[in-house]
C-alpha cells in the first residue's frame, strides 16, 4: 500500500512538471486577444464570471474591439427525474444554459450558439433546507461549467476566421441592400404615371 502510495504521488509530480493540467482547470489560450463585451445582463453573476474568465485568459475587452461577445441570459429550469412510491418527488434534473454570439458592427451575428449544463441531484423531504443548498451550490458548479464551456469555444475561434465571416455577412447584407432597391425602383417604374391635365 505504501509503495503504492508513493508511486502514485511520484506520478503526480512528474505531470504537474511537464505542465499537465486537468481539464477544466488553469487557463485557455486564446486566439482572439481583444473583444467588446456586451451582455443581456452583464451585472449577473455569469456575466460576471465571463468578465472575469476572459481577463484571467488574457483577453482584452475594449468597446473599439472588431468583434463583440454577446451574452444571452442564463436561462434556468427544473424538472422531476423520479418519484417515491408516494407520488413525492425523489430526484430533480436541472439544466442551465446560455446563447452567446459573436458580432461585428450592425452585421448579423457571425456566430450563434449556445452552452448547457445537467445536473441531477436526490431530494430529501425530511431535509427541505439541505435539499435546497445542495441545488444552490449545483447552480453554482453549473454556472462555472457554462463559463468553461463557453471559453473552450472562443478557443476554437480565431481573428481569420471571423474576418471570413465577416466579409460573407457583408456581402450578404450588400446583395440584399441591391435587391431592396432594385424592387423599389422597379416598382417606381411599374407604376401607372398621371395623365397631364389636358385644358379646353
Amino acid at each position: 500500500m505504501l509503495k503504492r502510495s508513493f508511486t502514485v504521488l511520484g506520478l503526480a509530480f512528474l505531470l504537474t512538471a511537464c505542465g499537465f493540467h486537468l481539464r477544466g482547470t488553469g487557463t485557455t489560450q486564446m486566439a482572439l486577444s481583444e473583444l467588446n463585451f456586451a451582455a443581456r445582463d452583464a451585472f449577473s453573476p455569469l456575466g460576471k464570471q465571463v468578465t472575469e474568465s476572459l481577463a484571467n485568459n488574457n483577453v482584452t475587452i475594449s468597446s473599439s474591439a472588431p468583434f463583440t461577445l454577446y451574452l444571452g441570459a442564463e436561462e434556468n429550469s427544473r424538472r422531476t427525474a423520479s418519484f417515491t412510491p408516494g407520488t413525492r418527488s425523489a430526484e430533480y434534473t436541472l439544466t442551465s444554459s446560455a446563447n452567446y454570439e459573436l458580432r461585428s458592427g450592425s452585421l448579423p451575428a457571425l456566430i450563434q450558439d449556445s452552452v448547457k449544463v445537467q445536473r441531477s441531484y436526490a431530494y430529501n423531504q425530511d431535509n427541505v433546507t439541505g435539499s435546497s443548498q445542495e441545488e444552490a451550490l449545483l447552480r453554482q458548479e453549473m454556472r462555472a461549467e457554462l463559463v468553461m464551456q463557453l471559453m473552450m469555444r472562443l478557443q476554437a475561434v480565431n481573428p481569420t476566421q471571423l474576418q471570413g465571416l465577416q466579409d460573407q455577412a457583408q456581402r450578404r447584407q450588400d446583395a440584399e441592400a441591391q435587391a431592396r432597391d432594385a424592387a423599389i425602383r422597379a416598382q417606381r417604374f411599374d407604376e401607372p404615371q398621371q395623365s397631364p391635365i389636358s385644358l379646353p
